[in-house]
């Protein structure tokens, strides 16, 4: 790939992270994970030139990410270890000032932790050893009562009629269950055939979602992509309740379109 090509990729993807970031995140702060709400923490934590180096970062590295593995595995690796802005953002995701609070748990096992009392005197305890306060409060685009005894996650029941009919209708004309217990959807969108693939039962998660859009041409990769892959935030959603589930229902469809209209434009780039 000429570089000339790729720094065209680059800017592509910089400019769609750019319009996220200048709106105040008005879909990453409403995505059911907690990998997103780290980022989004770790991300205000920032100074501004700070900010611009990991949006830098994350262009460059996620331009690598939509070609073929085998053509950039090396290049792309070498770059997520060595980029200095990238490499503290790992870092941090890994610290106990975003794997400490109650914050960063998914709500099934926040729920659990705190109606178990065992659990909840082995938390105090490892607190007591820490030098700063974890944080406990949850988003409030996410969850608007943060009342832990209100607290209802989603369960795969009250999801699974909502997303069928959502992706019926945004593009799907066949749908497959897979070994597995994963959900494939299949059609067109954007003039683009594309393939969905939903899982339930996920370790640790109540939802995985992936986008896969077949090209025989190899030059645009896009296999079981989310579009928190773009900021490096994860996948899989956990952070589901009764109460937001309509509006991530509305939000994964929107995340397919986003996907499938940048690998259109990434196409068209090249």
């Amino acid at each position: 790939m000429a570089p000339g090509k790729l720094d065209g990729v680059s800017a592509l993807i910089r400019s769609h992270l750019d319009a996220e970031v200048q709106a105040g995140f008005p879909k990453l702060a409403r995505t059911p994970s907690t990998g997103v709400i780290r980022f989004l923490d770790y991300f205000d934590s920032l100074t501004a030139a700070e900010r611009d180096s990991l949006l830098a970062a994350l262009a460059k590295i996620q331009t690598l990410s939509f070609f073929p593995p085998q053509a950039v595995r090396g290049k792309l690796e070498q770059m997520m270890a060595t980029t200095p802005a990238f490499a503290s953002y790992r870092q941090a995701m890994q610290s106990v000032l975003f794997s400490m609070g109650l914050r960063y748990l998914d709500l099934r096992m926040r729920k659990a932790m705190l109606a178990d009392p065992t659990s909840r005197r082995m938390m105090a305890q490892t607190r007591a050893t820490l030098n700063f306060t974890p944080r406990d409060d949850l988003p409030p685009t996410l969850v608007t009562d943060p009342d832990a005894a209100h607290l209802k996650p989603a369960k795969a029941t009250l999801l699974r009629k909502p997303i069928d009919e959502a992706l019926r209708k945004l593009f799907a004309t066949r749908k497959e269950k897979r070994p597995g217990g994963e959900t494939e959807y299949s059609g067109v969108l954007q003039e683009t055939r594309v393939k969905v693939t939903i899982d339930f039962a996920a370790m640790g998660l109540q939802l995985r979602y992936g986008v896969t859009i077949p090209d025989e041409t190899k030059r645009v990769f896009v296999w079981q992509r989310g579009y928190e892959d773009l900021w490096s935030a994860g996948r899989g959603w956990d952070y589901l309740t009764e109460e937001n589930a309509e509006a991530s229902v509305h939000l994964l469809c929107d995340y397919v379109g986003q996907i499938v209209s940048l690998r259109n434009a990434i196409l068209v780039a090249l």
